[in-house]
């Protein structure tokens, strides 16, 4: 009973942490809101971020409220998983793997960004979808530089192959030094 209560809890608070990434990356790339998912993420996030804005003032694009509110989330899961494992750790390293915990869920909504537009290229290139506009808002800016490294070779844009082997690389890098726990 414990481990699916400890599965419960760590997935409701992985959702949460998603939501308020996906709200922190949607504002610094400038994504729309007034899509149904913008709607979505604000109606979730708002009742928490609004107050803590008054803590925690924007610092040029870095909206630092929901930042904190990521870190925040990431803390409790990493609370919540020491409280219902052995694993074990020191005070101060919480903070390091809180941070090491919001990198990993940042990559994985960049690899996941990537890959709904790569899928939808394919399926059907020229449509709109708000999931689809907002996976391209947050991967544009990844694959932008790749696409300057290396231009489509006959029609093929390999750039996502790329940029999604950085993120794995960078996922392993994060698993070994911040975060070396089965989260």
């Amino acid at each position: 009973m414990q481990n699916a209560t400890n599965f419960l809890i760590q997935a409701i608070l992985s959702l949460a942490l998603y939501i308020v990434l996906l709200r922190f990356w949607m504002q610094w790339v400038r994504a729309d809101f007034r899509n149904e998912l913008g709607q979505f993420v604000i109606t979730l996030t708002n009742p928490v971020v609004i107050p803590l804005r008054k803590l925690l003032p924007s610092i040029r694009t870095i909206d630092s409220a929901t930042l904190a509110l990521a870190l925040i989330v990431a803390l409790i899961k990493l609370l919540v998983f020491f409280a219902l494992t052995s694993y074990s750790t020191q005070p101060a390293m919480l903070l390091l793997m809180s941070i090491g915990l919001v990198l990993k869920y940042c990559i994985h909504l960049f690899f996941a960004s990537i890959i709904i537009g790569i899928i939808a290229s394919w399926i059907n290139p020229h449509s709109y979808h708000p999931v689809l506009a907002v996976a391209n808002s947050i991967g544009q800016p990844l694959l932008d530089p790749a696409r300057r490294l290396i231009p489509p070779i006959a029609g093929l844009d390999f750039s996502p192959v790329i940029v999604l082997l950085l993120l794995q690389f960078t996922l392993h890098l994060i698993r070994a030094y911040l975060l070396p726990l089965p989260l």
